[in-house]
């Protein structure tokens, strides 16, 4: 209909979860940069991550010590940015930290949330 509702937003957003590593990442490394200036500081990846946490509910740690972890391991230059490359090849360097960032893009609850509440309000 020329629309996404939040539905197919969600959706659409699991498919591209589900890609590939290398796109997973790149995408993942997009949403971070919240600028969009092609570096993630810790002040955006503390903010996305935080907003991720409150939509789909995990809680296994806080967003300050995700963000924390995440740079320990992949700021190799210790200069407080990420490049896409230190991001990619850190991650995928690293399995824990793999996981970590894939089990917190997991929408998968909240797709069943919302299409049982679609069925239910038909």
């Amino acid at each position: 209909d020329g629309f996404i509702d939040f539905l197919e937003f969600i959706a659409a957003i699991n498919l591209v979860i589900r890609g590939k590593i290398d796109q997973k990442l790149k995408w993942y490394f997009k949403l971070y940069d919240a600028d969009g200036n092609g570096c993630i500081d810790k002040k955006e990846l503390l903010s996305i991550f935080t907003a991720i946490q409150a939509i789909n509910g995990h809680t296994n740690m806080s967003a300050e010590e995700f963000t924390n972890i995440v740079f320990q391991k992949i700021d190799v230059n210790n200069d407080g940015e990420l490049t896409l490359e230190e991001f990619t090849n850190g991650v995928e360097g690293d399995k824990d930290l793999m996981e970590l960032i894939t089990k917190s893009f997991d929408l998968s609850n909240i797709l069943k949330v919302i299409q049982n509440g679609r069925r239910h309000s038909i």
